[in-house]
């Protein structure tokens, strides 16, 4: 359906006018209205998908062209033309008229190349043979903006086409939010603000907005307020202007910081440009909500990889999660979520909804991210977020019954809180017979360049050949979390416990199987932390014939400030999570000496204990 807006609003400045007279955002189905020509006969054209995956201002649906096959990798070389319905400019009395609209292409292949024409026809050979009012060869993938200049044609009824062509063996060009508008001199919107969801205490976090110049004029600087009850206002000179159509990240000024523990709803404005009044003030303000906390606790990035056997490319997937495994030991999660596989769980499936494959969502924060052998990038920018819980879990088992009891420790309030705790059953080495376990393999040859070994394999791989790792086997309180695992009022230092159990199927490999903690925000679905992967072939991780040693005691144990070792000589001592990572290490303990436990989070620990000459032994150390 054509959408045709007229409104009318006079400035307080200056006597422009702002009037949009064509807009198409494409979230309902079909072309609304444009017509698609294939004007080279290969049977690929305009279409209109959902592209909300890629940005969410492409809403449900845009204008998307290929220039890549990806479902049966083929390059193609696209010449694909799109006309809009006529647009009516005639009775246009305003002094400008733009053409707005957002673009993409893929961040790694962005070298589509289009053209924008504005003609009186829809006659495609007509169009094709009239000059652009504009082409490019997009430079950098991703969602952008794009302003043109469509004066000339004011006092007509024209037609808009984009005609993508002259590029191969690229990805995509996607297309939406269509406007043909005039422009008033100020005009600004905030788009984005990005503020750490937590922050510690007595620490200066900065708010960053993205603004946008939909005016005429360019922009030299612009007062932002941020008001949690308080107003903070800056006025920020840009380093360089911002023209019409552009968008800067601007950082205001003035810290975030609070002494105590806080749960705020922060507002950012934009109240000033250029020292003026802004023409549409109404997309200004933005909100994030903020906690400050305590303490930070260990923080671990989870990265979902969708995977299949049938999946030739999926090889690099596999090489990038043990790659980040070796990396990051002590900071990453992975977890394959295999699709239309012998091992598919399809609610894991249908929940991390994959797009393509590889993908990976990462915290399920990030998501449907393009996959390769090295995963480093993104664990490093998320391992130091700031959390507001520490988690901790213990598992044990009767016959093939799990029991796993999973815990909280919160380190700031929240009034009216949405969380969940979810578990992930995992199994690694898991292989098979049947031909559904062979590995499709395209990298076998080399044509793809090298991939950890995977070039000297054949294509398919067999079965017999193939252990696959990370494998997600089962969801203990849903994809979403189980609701009501953790409370709507939370203090700091709560300890929030919740026991989940299940019956693991006798096809898996008990020695084999982990469990992944994780905590979700049962608002937004993203990984908040996790924690893991726990072993279940005993409590805690630890094998049931694990050694123990009578000689040695802990003491007081549950543990609030500090404990003792009970022994004869001096010992070196190390006390290492559940997970087996190493928190606190000390050498030379001389027998009943306190050992300070001040500073690690509520939950339970190991302590390896190890006399000169004598193997170590491990105790069980709860603190409270």
């Amino acid at each position: 359906m054509k959408k045709i807006l007229f409104t009318m609003c006079i400035l307080i400045f200056g006597i422009h006018y702002s009037q949009t007279y064509y807009s198409q955002d494409f979230n309902t189905t079909g072309l609304n209205g444009w017509v698609s020509t294939d004007i080279d006969g290969d049977g690929k054209q305009w279409i209109n998908a959902n592209a909300s995956s890629i940005n969410a201002g492409f809403g449900n649906g845009s204008l998307v062209s290929y220039s890549y096959d990806d479902s049966n990798n083929i390059a193609l070389t696209p010449n694909n033309l799109i006309t809009s319905p006529i647009i009516d400019l005639s009775s246009v009395t305003a002094s400008n008229a733009y053409l707005v609209y957002n673009l993409a292409t893929h961040s790694n292949y962005p070298n589509e190349k289009y053209s924008v024409y504005v003609t009186t026809t829809n006659v495609s050979g007509a169009i094709t043979a009239s000059t652009p009012v504009y082409t490019e060869t997009v430079a950098a993938g991703g969602f952008q903006s794009r302003v043109i200049n469509v004066s000339p044609f004011i006092g007509q009824q024209v037609y808009i086409s984009f005609r993508h062509y002259d590029c191969t063996d690229q990805y995509y060009l996607i297309l939406d939010n269509i406007k043909v508008k005039s422009l008033a001199d100020y005009d600004v919107a905030l788009t984005n603000l990005s503020l750490n969801r937590y922050g510690v205490i007595n620490t200066d976090y900065f708010i960053k907005t993205t603004v946008k110049n939909n005016g005429l004029q360019s922009i030299n600087n612009v007062t932002l307020n941020w008001n949690d009850g308080t107003d903070h206002s800056a006025v920020i000179a840009l380093a360089t202007p911002l023209d019409a159509g552009q968008e800067k990240v601007i950082t205001h000024s003035v810290a975030v910081n609070y002494p105590t523990v806080v749960n705020k709803n922060i507002a950012v404005s934009i109240t000033g440009v250029n020292g003026a009044a802004d023409a549409t003030p109404a997309d200004n303000t933005l909100s994030v909500p903020f906690n400050s906390v305590s303490q930070n606790s260990p923080k671990k990035v989870v990265i979902e990889e969708g995977t299949g056997t049938w999946c030739g490319w999926c090889p690099r997937g596999a090489v990038g999660m043990h790659n980040a495994e070796t990396s990051f030991p002590n900071d990453f999660i992975g977890i394959a979520v295999h699709n239309s596989d012998p091992m598919m769980l399809a609610e894991y499936n249908t929940g991390a909804n994959f797009n393509s494959f590889p993908g990976m969502n990462v915290d399920r924060s990030l998501l449907r991210q393009s996959v390769g052998p090295d995963f480093s990038e993104f664990i490093n920018d998320r391992k130091p977020m700031i959390v507001p819980a520490a988690l901790n879990a213990t598992a044990s088992l009767a016959g093939r019954t799990l029991t796993f009891n999973a815990s909280a420790v919160f380190r700031t309030n929240f009034t009216n809180a949405n969380f969940r705790l979810a578990a992930v059953v995992v199994e690694n080495e898991v292989k098979g017979t049947t031909s559904g376990y062979n590995q499709k393999n395209y990298y076998a040859g080399g044509g793809a360049g090298p991939m950890d070994g995977y070039e000297s394999k054949p294509n398919p791989i067999p079965a017999a050949d193939m252990v696959y790792d990370h494998v997600g086997r089962m969801l203990l309180g849903g994809y979403a979390g189980q609701a009501g695992s953790i409370p709507a009022s939370i203090t700091d230092g709560q300890v929030v416990n919740y026991t989940f159990t299940a019956n693991i199927p006798t096809a898996y490999n008990l020695d084999k199987i982990k469990v992944v903690l994780l905590l979700l925000d049962g608002i937004t679905g993203e990984i908040v932390n996790a924690a893991g992967p726990f072993a279940i072939n005993g409590t805690l991780g630890v094998h049931a014939a694990e050694k123990t040693d009578n000689e040695h005691t802990l003491y007081p144990n549950p543990a609030k400030d500090y404990f003792k070792i009970n022994g004869k000589g001096k010992v070196n001592i190390k006390i290492l999570d559940v997970t087996g990572r190493i928190i606190l290490e000390k050498e030379d303990v001389e027998p009943n000496t306190p050992i300070s436990v001040h500073d690690l989070v509520k939950g339970t620990y190991l302590v390896s204990i190890k006399e000169k000459d004598t193997e170590p032994v491990t105790k069980k150390l709860i603190i409270k």
